[in-house]
């Protein structure tokens, strides 16, 4: 009961504002609507298309769509990440329960590490996919040594519809459940017992394995970048956040010197068959690259794996009434981290709200380039607004060059007469700043490499945009380019009409 309520709590303020302030989440939401509609509805038409493939990244490009049918589009994806927020809380309890036989309050601290920085920044096809793998993986535990034949094929099912919703989720949950049989392997070592449980782990994964090596599309980019000494802050942040670019480093630090205490002194135990599973994982997380197959943020995805692993393995050895006390503190940490997350998440809402009524405004087919005033920002965090102005393709329906369009990794895709001025990829992902705009209008790059290489797409923007969405929030101004008129001047944003000069007859 207590781990259905946690579960109950720290959905709820998805439902509490009109939008979670993710930076991702209003380009994901504009390929769900894309995708529903075929990409045929006035102005974006002339700018998109779908094109299906067999990519490892279509957990919310299948399910939205679908449900949006029913429910309509903000309530469905709503409803997915309410889902997703859940299995992270669920699934760890019952692992824990798999374990130990029963969830005890160390599923609740697990439940602290559902909120973290691949929910908060909106990387929802992994948060989903994962969340799902810790049901699969306690599934797996409970099965352990008496698997039919028909379980490993259901095992198989679903390892590869997780496949599909998110490579690097079922990565990490190969990891997991081969450091799992590695260490049945150690209790056994025997040749008879490594051959039955590589068996089991190879009948589970094939399916798997050959469509990745079979059915994924060639071409994409390759490589990793790592960046370890440079990130190790960003992976201890990435466990709990109350918010984006808000990491709970207090209650990360008393959790973590509980856990050492209880250790320690013998009233924490980690169940011995999760020892190699949870050591490969730490070492996983420290070691993780930060950009990984055209990728960014790899180096994310797993701190809160780990943390919600440690406490889903760890029994708490307490008397009755301790344990009591500990999970009335739990209950009050996960209801004021919601709170925090509803507040924040309320109030971006409702800037949200203010740019969709004006977007709503635009005639359908124009352009629109995001900018950043930075000097008026400061030192906010201006990440949830980098993706804004892809509310106006759902409505009215316009073109952005941020949103989604990887070949490789979405099915969203860019028709070929625009495909020059968008994004090609993540490194290109970032809007520029209103102080780049006069040199990006010229075409001048020598003075900064930067531009080349980030914003090879706004050489001559005024040639090929319309309108440009001007996020200050309310700071003290920069001066406004002479390209730039004022359309629409909001309390957070403006909308300027982007005017061509002579050299667009060029272009």
């Amino acid at each position: 009961m207590a781990i259905a309520l946690a579960a109950v709590v720290l959905a709820l303020p998805l439902w509490y504002a009109s939008a979670p302030a993710m930076p991702d989440y209003p380009a994901h939401l504009a390929s769900y609507h894309l995708i529903a509609t075929g990409a045929a509805s006035p102005g974006v038409s002339n700018f998109y298309l779908i094109q299906w493939a067999f990519l490892p990244n279509l957990a919310g490009e299948i399910i939205i769509p679908l449900l949006s049918r029913l429910i309509g589009l903000d309530a469905a994806a709503k409803l997915f990440i309410t889902a997703s927020v859940m299995m992270w809380v669920i699934g760890p309890a019952l692992i824990h329960r798999t374990l130990f036989g029963s969830a005890g309050v160390a599923s609740l601290f697990a439940a602290f590490f559902a909120y973290n920085a691949n929910f908060t920044w909106g990387f929802l096809n992994y948060y989903f996919a994962m969340g799902a793998g810790f049901f699969v993986f306690a599934a797996w535990i409970a099965t352990d040594g008496r698997r039919s034949v028909l379980q490993l094929l259901g095992f198989a099912v679903a390892v590869t519809a997780l496949y599909f919703s998110h490579l690097f989720a079922a990565a990490t949950l190969l990891l997991m459940i081969g450091c799992f049989e590695f260490g049945g392997f150690i209790e056994k070592p025997t040749t008879a017992e490594a051959l039955r449980r590589s068996v089991a782990v190879a009948v589970a994964f094939l399916p798997s394995a050959l469509a990745f090596a079979v059915l994924k599309p060639a071409g994409g980019e390759t490589g990793a970048t790592f960046n370890l000494f440079a990130r190790l802050l960003d992976r201890l942040e990435a466990a709990v956040q109350l918010g984006f670019d808000n990491p709970s480093f207090v209650l990360l630090g008393l959790v973590l010197v509980l856990l050492a205490t209880g250790l320690l002194q013998g009233w924490i135990v980690l169940h011995r068959r999760m020892i190699v599973s949870l050591a490969v994982l730490a070492l996983a997380a420290l070691f993780a690259p930060e950009w990984a197959a055209g990728g960014w943020g790899v180096d994310l995805r797993l701190p809160a794996v780990l943390g919600a692993l440690v406490f889903a393995s760890a029994d708490f050895r307490l008397e009755r009434k301790a344990a009591l006390v500990l999970a009335v503190a739990c209950g009050a940490v996960i209801t004021s981290g919601a709170v925090i997350l509803a507040q924040d998440w309320r109030a971006t809402g409702i800037q949200f709200d203010e740019f969709r009524r004006a977007a709503r405004r635009l005639p359908p087919g124009e352009r629109l380039l995001t900018v950043l005033d930075g000097d008026a920002i400061g030192y906010r965090s201006d990440q949830p607004y980098w993706h804004m102005a892809e509310f106006a393709v759902i409505d009215p329906g316009a073109f952005t060059p941020l949103l989604f369009t990887t070949k490789d990794q979405h099915v969203v895709r860019l028709k070929p007469e625009v495909q020059s001025v968008a994004a090609a990829s993540a490194q290109q992902g970032s809007p520029p700043d209103i102080d780049e705009l006069n040199d990006l209008a010229a075409g001048q790059i020598d003075e900064d490499e930067d531009i080349a290489n980030v914003f090879p797409y706004l050489m001559h923007f005024q040639c090929h945009y319309e309108v440009a969405v001007v996020i200050h929030l309310g700071g003290p101004r920069a001066a406004i380019p002479a390209m730039l008129k004022l359309r629409h001047a909001g309390s957070f944003f403006s909308l300027y009409d982007i005017l061509p000069d002579a050299s667009c007859g060029k272009q």
